[in-house]
């Protein structure tokens, strides 16, 4: 577990026509449960708005990606035979400003006696 909070990275293309987009969210308790999720528009003006241990950031139209168990203290979406990220969150062919984020469970209290936080916000611009 990070004290600092975890973080939510990509690898892969954020190509509409060929999505290969991995999420990736690193420094949550080993096992936690871990919802990603993708907002069209931003929270507090990019800002982010206080939610649990953290800032929410994805905002506008939420889509829940999915939801994961970490292992290590990581999760992934998608894995194995998922749906492309760009086809689940109904990203348009033409592509289009979409912005990720993860909500994890985690029982130690920092800043908040609240008993979930959420990673860093992620912005991806989606091509066609």
């Amino acid at each position: 577990m990070n004290a600092s909070g975890a973080v939510i990275t990509s690898t892969g293309s954020a190509l509409r026509s060929n999505d290969s987009l991995q999420l990736t969210v690193s420094g949550v308790p080993m096992t936690a449960s871990v919802l990603l999720f993708q907002g069209s528009g931003q929270s507090g003006g990019g800002a982010g708005t206080p939610f649990g241990d953290g800032l929410r950031c994805a905002a506008g139209v939420v889509v829940r990606l999915g939801t994961r168990t970490a292992a290590g203290g990581v999760a992934n979406y998608p894995e194995g035979a998922e749906p492309a990220i760009a086809n689940h969150g109904g990203v348009p062919a033409a592509g289009g400003l979409r912005f990720y984020q993860g909500w994890y469970r985690n029982s130690a209290s920092f800043c908040t006696a609240s008993t979930f936080n959420l990673t860093n916000g992620l912005r991806v611009q989606w091509v066609p």
